[in-house]
């Protein structure tokens, strides 16, 4: 379906082809110029079958208008009204429960105003007030809470851009008051917390190799936390990327990777899709792959069960180090800080070469690598101040003077 007819389209994550979606706009009830209609379909579907369901829209939609039914949605002008609409005509969108949740809270804010009378500076005041004060969803004592506490700068952008939105598609013709508020930008520092190879194993071999048993089960050798935690320190991919990775995307013989890109930033399906590029892999990397393919952990997966399976290992690991008079490692450390970032500063240990690092993180900008080189440089920093101290002639004691350096007597020419 190359030349695709007005009102379907071929949907994209990232440079993968996902399916496709198809739409119509109908009259319905309560909605005063219409309401768009969409539906989201597999690769498998054919044409037929698509165009079939727009026929079948518009007729029951001309159906409901003619029965004179009640209509689902009230006709009313302000902004949960528009907001009704608005969810309505993007159902179909892959990420609508986000975006439902972000437009619910300005529904709370502007409640039945009229959508047009919301001017900039209260959206700068609502965005200043949640990158300050919040509130913020937390857990304690495994129950969610709101504190008074600042929300990150990417939320509150994902909070503009779903109002942005809602303005753009509901009044294209009218200027956009979202777009004379600037974004916030997060002021604090990227900071690298890449372990060493040591650490992130030492914490790997607390992680049990088995599956625990299911109801009326038996315990299954292979754990698949274990094998994707392994997986992302020795390939450097994220958790969404081990989690859509095939065997077709690995090159056996000339080690290296054609990583499934990250979802990130603002997409447009206008867009041209993103090349994948080939990342190299160490080769003991391969065995640790052919384990996650063998085990099928090459699925989606949730980064809240890595999560515990990391912290339960971190816990096990400095019980240990306690009874060994060993310093404690970090317990506030992540997935990411021992896999991703783990890896990012070991490659530029070894190199010392930013663009290396780069290379195998798929970093599109430089100047991110160069945190895991100043993470890199501060461990050696460290180091050496560390071994300087070591050699140190310790002061003496109180009362006690070093005996005198012989005095060395420059002989002068003899003339």
């Amino acid at each position: 379906m190359s030349d695709l007819p007005t009102g379907i389209e071929k949907t994209y994550r990232g440079a993968e082809w996902r399916g496709y979606r198809a739409w119509i706009w109908v009259p319905w009830p309560g909605y005063p110029k219409g309401r768009n209609r969409a539906k989201r379909f597999p690769k498998t579907a054919t044409l037929a079958t698509m165009l079939t369901w727009r026929e079948q829209e518009l007729a029951r939609a001309k159906q409901l208008v003619a029965s004179g039914q009640r209509a689902p949605v009230v006709a009313a002008d302000g902004f949960l009204a528009d907001a009704d609409r608005y969810l309505e005509a993007r159902r179909a969108m892959a990420q609508f429960g986000e975006r439902k949740r972000h437009l619910e809270l300005w529904a709370t804010l502007f409640g039945n105003r009229p959508a047009l009378g919301i001017k900039s500076f209260e959206i700068a005041a609502q965005r200043d007030a949640w990158i300050t004060v919040g509130p913020k969803w937390v857990y304690e004592k495994k129950q969610r809470v709101l504190k008074p506490l600042p929300l990150s700068a990417s939320e509150v952008c994902l909070r503009l851009r779903a109002l942005e939105n809602f303005f753009t598609v509901m009044y294209p013709r009218e200027p956009n008051p979202v777009r004379e508020v600037a974004e916030p930008v997060d002021l604090r520092p990227s900071v690298a917390r890449g372990q060493t190879f040591a650490i992130a194993r030492e914490v790997l071999s607390y992680m049990p190799n088995i599956t625990a048993a299911i109801k009326g089960g038996s315990p299954e050798e292979g754990s698949l936390s274990r094998i994707r935690y392994e997986a992302m320190l020795m390939t450097g991919l994220t958790h969404s990327q081990i989690g859509r990775l095939q065997p077709s995307d690995v090159n056996w013989d000339a080690p290296s990777v054609l990583a499934p890109l990250r979802a990130k930033g603002r997409t447009s399906r206008r867009s041209r899709p993103k090349a994948r590029t080939p990342r190299p892999l160490m080769p003991a990397a391969l065995p640790v792959l052919r384990e996650l393919f063998r085990l099928a952990a090459n699925k989606p997966f949730s980064r809240s069960s890595l999560y515990r399976t990391v912290k339960r290992a971190l816990r096990a690991a400095n019980v240990q180090r306690a009874k060994d008079g060993r310093d404690p490692i970090d317990p506030t450390l992540r997935p990411y800080d021992l896999t991703r970032h783990t890896i990012g500063t070991e490659v530029y240990r070894a190199s010392k070469d930013r663009s290396m690092v780069q290379t195998f993180l798929g970093h599109s900008d430089i100047k991110m690598s160069a945190v895991y080189a100043e993470a890199a440089i501060r461990d050696h920093v460290a180091e050496v101040a560390l071994a300087v101290n070591a050699r140190a002639v310790p002061s003496p004691p109180l009362g006690v003077s070093h005996p005198p350096r012989p005095r060395l007597i420059k002989k002068g020419r003899k003339g």
